[in-house]
């Protein structure tokens, strides 16, 4: 079995994120996403997400 992992914010998912994890999972049999942090987007990005963690994460979980 071939594992990939792929890492993002996916803060306001869109096209372009369904088109990295479709990318990625044709790279495998099985996909891995990381999802960022808010203390780590906004302590090492200095970026404040329009979504919480958790809303990103349902978001992420729903086009499972």
């Amino acid at each position: 079995m071939r594992r990939v992992i792929t890492y993002g914010t996916f803060d306001l998912l869109h096209y372009g994120h369904i088109n990295l994890l479709k990318r990625a999972k044709a790279l495998g049999d099985y996909l891995i996403v990381a999802l960022s942090t808010d203390e780590f987007n906004d302590r090492e990005k200095h970026k404040v997400c329009y979504f919480s963690y958790e809303q990103r994460k349902a978001l992420l979980e729903s086009i499972r």
